[in-house]
């Protein structure tokens, strides 16, 4: 049994392959981005916080309309490729700052808007990161948050599970839309939307790519995609396309605000 933390685990994998996230095509794009902006409707008198921003796209997109945004990871090559990618792109108004998304080192009420994309599944305490975004959020605030999400069936939870695990020792788990609701109401927030009709479309070789995954993973992980059952083949959208599995994982993104 490995006795290296989530935390610890996060940094190893996400450092040195940051610069691969940073081209990541799912991270960079993808409809959930576009429904966090609208959800959220950003303005400019607005003050963002992006925790778990990885190489930054999320924050972009905010930085458009917000005054003002700061972006948090723990791990500090992704804040460098991030930084990097918004002076390519003339970005000025996000400031980076490197900490944890279980112990935000800002004051109480002090954003206006949280957000936070395809990371949750990351974290060490999804409760405790829930209750600091209720907590650094003004009373009439909104979280906007988008992560990858399991089937409440028992079968294609394991499949997709041990899967990403083999891919990404650092991946913890993926909720149900269920416990979403659950855990963002624990935390003290009113839900307001929750959909589950978008989806993050992946490729397996970019996907094995953008983890670093050496090639004995790369191998089993490639029987499990040959040898999956039909349900799950159906569930998670296969196809073989020049030799290789495009496939896609269900997102959940949801909407909510201070109860």
């Amino acid at each position: 049994m490995s006795d290296v933390k989530p935390q610890q685990a996060a940094q190893r994998q996400f450092g040195r392959q940051a610069s691969c996230y940073a081209a990541s095509r799912p991270h960079a794009t993808g409809s959930s981005l576009q429904v966090m902006v609208s959800w959220a409707r950003p303005a400019p008198a607005d003050r963002v916080l992006d925790v778990a921003t990885g190489t930054g796209f999320t924050a972009f997109a905010f930085a458009e309309s917000a005054g003002g945004v700061v972006a948090t990871d723990i791990t500090i090559n992704m804040l460098h490729e991030a930084q990097r990618l918004a002076a390519d792109r003339g970005i000025r108004n996000i400031r980076f700052l490197q900490a944890a998304a279980e112990a935000l080192p800002f004051r109480t009420a002090s954003f206006d808007i949280a957000t936070c994309r395809i990371a949750p599944h990351h974290f060490t305490s999804v409760p405790a990161f829930l209750r600091e975004m209720r907590r650094i959020l003004r009373p009439s605030g909104r979280l906007v948050l988008t992560d990858t999400s399991s089937p409440d069936d028992t079968d294609l939870y394991i499949w997709q599970h041990e899967v990403e695990r083999l891919r990404d020792p650092s991946h913890v788990r993926s909720y149900t839309p269920s416990e979403w609701r659950r855990l963002v109401g624990d935390a003290g927030f009113m839900l307001e939307e929750l959909t589950t009709s978008h989806r993050s479309e992946l490729v397996f070789s970019e996907w094995m790519r953008t983890a670093g995954s050496p090639p004995e993973v790369v191998d089993t992980l490639r029987r499990r995609f040959i040898e999956a059952s039909p349900e799950i083949r159906d569930a998670f959208r296969f196809r073989e396309v020049d030799g290789d599995f495009h496939f896609s994982l269900m997102l959940v993104i949801l909407l909510a605000r201070p109860a």
